[in-house]
């Protein structure tokens, strides 16, 4: 059908009509995102578990054809009209946060998840933030030294400490995708896994209401307003908006028990969400983390609701990664580079640290759980995401990319360092594969 639709599209736009115009661009863009889904599903997936690396470089790599770097191909050239779709798309994954957050997983959260979140996540993002605005700020030759050709003096203060932020919240951030591909080749056998992924989970949680303070801290000026908040109002207005808006809803989800019903529903709930939170300039990760919270806590059919919305996951991780390749935008490449070779080693540095300090005292801890919090995942896709669409300036775009380039070095081969973590702790023995193909097999000496 997008076939159908795209090949008289093209066409048309090319006479010159402004509306096919934007209907080709939209039909282009979800061609383009069904066929590398495809790819994803019947290529992608077998090379994920063969070789162990996670999928995301490629539906980049889509973003960054279609986006306006590569004007030759000229999808997404004016991404203005887009920016709601992603704020959505970014909201949808601090939804499927929040919903996790009901009173069963408090209950059954492994011992000691506490201090393995904290340290793990406070010391690598407070070294990579610090060091960040040291380099980008207080220092003034190094300061020079990247953005010189820019004019050190037309930074502003503001977009440098923003900058830093993120990039100490992505440090600080991790991801669960890297056991559950292991799950899906291996059979794990013991009771790390279990923990560290608790602990990847609730540290998404911790990680983005950290994140939603760069809204509140550093909110731009809105055009024309009468009203000038502070942070803490900003912070208030933040949090309650995603309140109001799960105690209004939660009524509307009461009787529906149709799964089609709950799903529309809650696209419906996400939508004014994200909306509200884009107007306002505010993180819609917090907003909808808070959103999802009330809702599954709150609402009759809230665990239907996370039930429903958990098979949306994947499809949204994977629109949102090509958006994030479309919002690229080719900063100066050697301070670049030299950000993120310092991004990399203080953010390994951080997490060795925070494994030594939590396992310090506590005899049953291993001191090198770090190598199970290396890969970054969709919550810093989001984060880096919904920080592009508000701030703009050459140390944004600095941070952005940092932010990609992290992503999808650690993917290549996170994977592989955890596997050897769970082998020496002897959770990972063997293949699902081999397993099931000897089940199979018939005793000898039987019939």
């Amino acid at each position: 059908m997008a076939l159908v639709f795209f090949v008289p599209a093209t066409a048309f736009a090319a006479g010159g009509g402004a509306s096919a115009e934007d209907t080709a661009t939209v039909v282009a863009l979800l061609l383009g995102v069904a066929l590398a889904y495809l790819f994803a599903h019947f290529v992608v997936d077998r090379l994920q578990r063969r070789f162990l690396v996670l999928s995301g470089f490629e539906y980049l790599l889509l973003g960054l054809l279609l986006g306006p770097t590569v004007p030759e191909i000229d999808v997404l050239e004016d991404l203005t009209g887009l920016l709601p779709i992603i704020a959505l798309a970014a909201g949808w994954v601090g939804l499927l946060r929040g919903m996790e957050l009901h009173g069963e997983t408090w209950r059954n959260r492994p011992e000691g998840t506490a201090r393995i979140v904290v340290l793990h996540h406070v010391v690598p993002g407070v070294l990579v933030g610090l060091a960040t605005y040291y380099l980008l700020w207080v220092n003034e030759a190094w300061a020079n030294y990247f953005f010189g050709h820019h004019g050190v003096e037309s930074l502003q203060w503001r977009e440098v400490a923003a900058a830093s932020f993120l990039l100490g919240c992505c440090a600080a951030s991790d991801s669960a995708e890297p056991f559950d591909l292991l799950m899906s080749r291996y059979k794990i056998e013991g009771t790390l896994t279990q923990r560290l992924r608790g602990c990847a989970r609730f540290g998404d949680f911790f990680v983005i209401a950290i994140f939603g303070l760069i809204f509140c801290v550093f909110h731009p000026d809105l055009d024309g307003a009468q009203l000038r908040l502070s942070p803490t109002e900003w912070a208030v207005v933040q949090v309650g908006l995603g309140v109001v808006l799960g105690a209004l809803f939660t009524p509307f989800l009461g009787g529906n028990e149709s799964p089609n019903g709950r799903f529309l529903a809650m696209v419906g709930i996400i939508t004014f969400a994200a909306g509200a939170a884009f107007f306002l300039e505010l993180s819609p990760l917090v907003v909808n983390l808070v959103l999802g919270f009330v809702i599954v806590n709150v609402a009759r059919t809230g665990k239907l609701m996370q039930e429903t919305l958990a098979s949306s996951e994947k499809p949204i991780n994977i629109v949102l990664v090509v958006l994030a390749g479309a919002l690229w935008r080719p900063p100066p490449l050697e301070p670049t580079v030299v950000i993120l070779v310092l991004f990399v080693l203080l953010r390994l540095a951080g997490k060795v640290i925070g494994s030594r300090l939590a396992a310090w005292g506590v005899a049953d801890m291993r001191k090198d759980l770090w190598r199970g919090f290396l890969s970054h995942g969709e919550v810093t896709v989001a984060m880096a995401v919904s920080f592009q669409i508000v701030f703009d300036g050459p140390v944004v775009d600095l941070a952005y990319t940092v932010v990609l380039a992290s992503i999808v070095f650690h993917d290549l081969w996170s994977p592989r360092v955890l596997r050897n973590l769970l082998v020496d702790a002897g959770d990972v023995r063997r293949e699902h594969d081999r397993s099931v193909e000897a089940a199979a097999l018939p005793n000898e000496g039987t019939p």
